[in-house]
């Protein structure tokens, strides 16, 4: 077989015993099913045989805070290590405290969207298409991308037995009823109980004149609220002000949180937030996406109160499509968590595991069936190829571990 070449590697997650790589193995013509061998320390770890889309392995039994070499061999060619793909990897360190919990959060899951890609127009919606600026339409398969997207994230987190699902906002496209109704059937499948509020696009039906009352149309009460999860008190915020892209987190929001903050402080229990916009700064207020983030007055009150809470182990945000990890000085060493989007490039979902210690781990993974490794890797070159560097982030902001610090 002529010039088949090893494409696209990623060395997506690892835990303490774990990696979890994908790529694409491709001639002159396109994707083959030339078979492909994954190496650990010089070890054959994995033979994939056959596959024309994106290729997964997850490579058991490794040891713990260890560094282990990896490669991707294929015919005889092996894959080039960059960015994305290093050479070698460390394991998570082995935990200190016993697991008492975990669970998955989805967002940015557009149940109802029409199209993605294309060219970007000022209001941040998706323009025409053109080369370098594809775009693919929900009318392209058999099935709507967003709909077997999230149903097959769903059956990833079915399978990986977690405790409950939280659903960060940005659920409906725009906002209509029939995008909800889509969206509450496909959560009806899910086997632990789900938690879902609401980001900016559910509230786009305004545009049209329509008042939608989307927690009613989910069955879901209203956020802010609390839910308890093994041990950790997991607070649900609001930060969509309805009919704006941008997020608030004004003075009502902000006493709520306080009171909840400060039973979880007397009550010493360790204390996630879960929110649909990412903060902003305000020296980073001009920079995308921040200029579409909470608006900078509310986040700088916002850093203050999480920085008076050392109970507070980690927010996790939504909105921006993309896997960061970010610390600002005012709120300590609390990590700012922003996941990937659930419909298109990587496409997936975020694992956290909870510790008795205080601690917790996260990995995001990418869906995994088929057809959703097909139009993930399919969007992943969109926007002229900057969307792979926009959204993938590095390794260490998809899986970490975030220890205590009593």
């Amino acid at each position: 077989m002529a010039h088949v070449r090893i494409e696209h590697p990623e060395l997506f997650a690892v835990s303490e015993t774990s990696v979890t790589l994908h790529f694409d193995v491709v001639d002159d013509s396109g994707p083959v099913d030339a078979p492909a061998r994954v190496l650990v320390d010089g070890e054959v770890r994995a033979i994939l045989e056959a596959g024309v889309t994106t290729r997964t392995a997850v490579l058991e039994g490794l040891e713990p805070a260890t560094t282990h070499r990896i490669a991707i061999e294929s015919e005889g060619v092996l894959a080039e290590p960059d960015e994305y793909f290093p050479d070698h990897f460390e394991t998570l360190a082995p935990t200190a405290g016993d697991a008492v919990a975990s669970f998955a959060t989805l967002n940015d899951l557009h149940f109802g969207e029409p199209r993605f890609g294309g060219t970007l127009t000022e209001d941040h919606e998706y323009g025409e298409a053109k080369d370098g600026f594809p775009a693919v339409s929900e009318q392209d398969g058999e099935a709507p991308y967003w709909r077997f997207m999230n149903e097959d994230a769903i059956a990833d987190i079915n399978a990986a037995g977690v405790d409950a699902t939280i659903i960060k906002g940005d659920i409906a496209d725009r906002g209509r009823p029939e995008q909800f109704a889509a969206a509450r059937e496909a959560f009806s499948r899910l086997a632990a109980p789900h938690h879902a509020f609401l980001g900016n696009h559910d509230h786009y039906g305004l545009e049209v004149g329509l008042e939608v009352d989307g927690y009613a149309l989910l069955g879901q009460p209203r956020a802010p609220r609390a839910l308890d999860l093994g041990g950790w008190r997991l607070l649900l915020l609001e930060t969509a002000l309805p009919g704006q892209h941008h997020g608030v987190f004004g003075a009502e929001r902000r006493a709520w949180l306080s009171e909840q903050l400060d039973e979880t402080r007397e009550r010493g229990l360790p204390t996630l937030l879960l929110m649909h916009h990412h903060p902003v700064p305000p020296e980073r207020k001009d920079q995308y996406p921040n200029t579409i983030g909470l608006a900078p007055e509310d986040s700088v009150a916002l850093f203050d109160l999480v920085g008076r809470h050392s109970q507070v182990r980690g927010v996790l945000v939504g909105h921006t499509h993309r896997n960061r990890v970010r610390h600002y000085a005012a709120s300590g060493r609390v990590p700012w968590v922003e996941v990937n989007c659930t419909k298109d490039y990587p496409g997936g979902w975020a694992h956290y595991r909870l510790f008795e210690d205080g601690s917790f781990r996260q990995e995001v993974r990418r869906t995994s069936s088929p057809r959703a490794m097909q139009h993930s890797s399919r969007c992943r070159g969109f926007f002229n190829g900057f969307y792979k560097d926009f959204s993938l982030g590095r390794l260490e902001q998809r899986s970490f571990a975030a220890q205590p610090w009593r």
